[in-house]
């Protein structure tokens, strides 16, 4: 029997994508359908940014290691003339823009050198000091237009998605370009659930 479909979905209009969404489920679901899929075969893959929550005007992890830059640069005068952490400390969004819009032209020594920084902003981190890390600016950091907590800048139909499929069977992954340790914790607060965040998925 079919879960409550006004209560998982209650965001979604009913019109033709709810529709489709309920037919669908009904059919892999019910033992006596042609199309039945058995649980173990039911797999769903969401992309996470831009898809479960925001990722504009940044994805929301490089927000998070940008601020220790940024403190890094506050406590050493002499990391601010060098990037990336010039453009955590001035908060150049248009160095990160361009970052990216080399990248994709080919040049990727823009991007090299914010991953090199990030990489030192979390140098010698445990697992458990990063856990703690994430925590604390899940908790306290504000989305720098929305203004409210990131764990609030989700978009609640497809939040609703992801727990009315899980209800229904399905094993849920989420792919991101995030890290690991910091999305599997998110995704388990922002759905409610416990499904996997895979890190790097395409």
């Amino acid at each position: 029997m079919l879960p409550n479909t006004n209560n998982l979905l209650s965001s979604w209009r009913d019109g033709p994508s709810r529709r489709a969404i309920v037919r669908f489920v009904k059919t892999v679901t019910s033992r006596d359908d042609p199309d039945y899929v058995p649980p173990p075969e039911r797999v769903a893959v969401f992309d996470n940014d831009g898809t479960l929550w925001c990722e504009k005007p940044m994805y929301i992890q490089l927000d998070f290691a940008l601020r220790r830059l940024k403190r890094a640069a506050a406590d050493d005068a002499s990391l601010r003339e060098r990037q990336p952490w010039k453009t955590a400390y001035e908060e150049d969004y248009e160095w990160l823009g361009g970052a990216v819009t080399h990248y994709y032209r080919g040049d990727d020594s823009r991007i090299r050198q914010l991953l090199g920084g990030i990489m030192k902003a979390f140098e010698g981190m445990t697992v458990e000091k990063f856990d703690t890390a994430s925590e604390e600016f899940l908790r306290s950091a504000a989305h720098p237009t929305l203004d409210r907590p990131y764990l609030e800048c989700v978009y609640q139909p497809m939040v609703e998605l992801v727990r009315y499929l899980g209800a229904n069977g399905f094993d849920i992954y989420i792919a991101s370009g995030g890290g690991r340790d910091f999305m599997r914790p998110v995704t388990q607060k922002t759905t409610g659930s416990r499904e996997s965040a895979l890190s790097g998925v395409a």
